[in-house]
């Protein structure tokens, strides 16, 4: 379950800027730390960014002594979004305004925990985060007393959300309202946004909730259209790509034969897992069933070397940046696989690694 810890949701406008507004950080004494990377940006650029470049992200390297770090707070209309990182996998995101002082105490590195105090708010949002806590723990004590189904694992989720969207009703006109709804995904997150009261939306996190409403709404566009392409009436869009030796590979041309589309990247940890349940289907099949691999947003070199190291037996092509291949066939997340049936209709599409997708390939193929 996703967990962000926020400070600076505003029940009001902006107030001026204080001077002195920090960050103070406190280490566990032997933490053995002796610097920080942190990185902050500007909500409101973070919100509009269309590439890397637009979000001003800046990177600074913080001294720690005696297990303390003081971090100065931009004074930036809006607020900003930092990034406390201490290894890859031990990190604080918080959102702040010029006028607060904050104080995160990290109490320990195995496991990483850690508070955060300074702001009113922050009690509330740490309300909104203890709704998952017996959730998590029935989860962990689910997985530790065997291996669970994903319908039991959905089951607990399922639980957790119904108890959110419990508290967003009973405070939707809170400010606290805006970061329980920002936890959500689908149409229950359009349907609670479309509630937020106008106190909810002075929050500073209220442009970001929009981005977020945008990409929910573009998600679930996707998932129609892909919902329609795979009903087996529609043929598949066609496209040409280079393969590894930079011949030109089009749908077209496996025509007659069940297709794999599959849309991968060697960046992407869930396509690689999926590999070997892959190239078993690619054996049992091998006489009716092509298997194109789609790699898409990376270098060709990365791709040529992923292709390598993966020992992918199968066709393989480079999508390039700005291809609307991805765009045609409602791409929203990798890997996602698309079955076409030897006359070219779209008989499936699936989105992750989900075992389920070869038990399709199995009662469509017949065999």
């Amino acid at each position: 379950m996703r967990k962000l810890l926020i400070t600076g949701l505003l029940a009001g406008g902006l107030l001026p800027a204080i001077a002195n507004a920090d960050i103070t950080v406190n280490l566990p004494a032997d933490s053995g730390i002796d610097s920080m990377k942190v990185y902050h940006a500007p909500i409101l650029k973070l919100a509009t960014a269309k590439t890397r470049a637009d979000r001003g992200m800046v990177e600074e390297t913080i001294p720690i002594s005696d297990n303390k770090a003081i971090i100065a707070i931009d004074s930036i209309e809006g607020g900003s979004r930092y990034s406390l990182v201490f290894s890859e996998t031990d990190f604080i995101t918080l959102y702040v305004t010029p006028e607060e002082t904050i104080t995160a105490n990290v109490v320990s590195f195995s496991p990483f925990d850690y508070t955060l105090a300074g702001s009113a708010l922050i009690e509330g949002i740490n309300e909104v985060d203890a709704i998952s806590e017996p959730f998590e723990k029935r989860q962990q004590q689910l997985m530790a007393s065997g291996q669970p189904s994903q319908e039991q694992m959905m089951g607990i989720y399922n639980d957790y959300l119904n108890a959110l969207k419990e508290y967003i009703d009973e405070n939707i006109t809170s400010p606290n309202s805006l970061y329980a709804v920002m936890n959500l995904q689908g149409e229950d997150f359009i349907t609670a946004f479309d509630r937020l009261s106008e106190r909810a939306k002075s929050s500073i996190l209220y442009p970001l909730a929009e981005a977020q409403y945008a990409g929910e709404k573009e998600s679930l566009e996707k998932e129609r259209r892909q919902q329609e392409m795979a009903s087996g009436d529609i043929m598949a869009p066609d496209f040409i790509l280079k393969d590894l030796e930079g011949k030109d590979v089009s749908l077209a041309q496996f025509k007659g034969k069940w297709v794999i589309l599959d849309f991968w990247g060697s960046w992407c940890i869930w396509c690689i897992k999926g590999f070997p349940e892959l190239k078993e289907a690619y054996e049992k099949y091998k006489d009716e069933l092509v298997i194109v691999g789609i790699d898409c947003n990376e270098s060709e070199e990365a791709w040529k070397a992923g292709v390598a190291k993966y020992e992918l037996p199968w066709v393989n092509v480079y999508c390039p940046q700005g291809n609307p291949l991805l765009e045609q066939f409602g791409i929203q997340g990798f890997p996602t696989k698309a079955i076409i049936d030897p006359e070219g209709k779209i008989r499936n599409i699936t989105t992750g690694h989900n075992p389920e997708f070869f038990t399709i390939l199995s009662n469509l193929i017949g065999k």
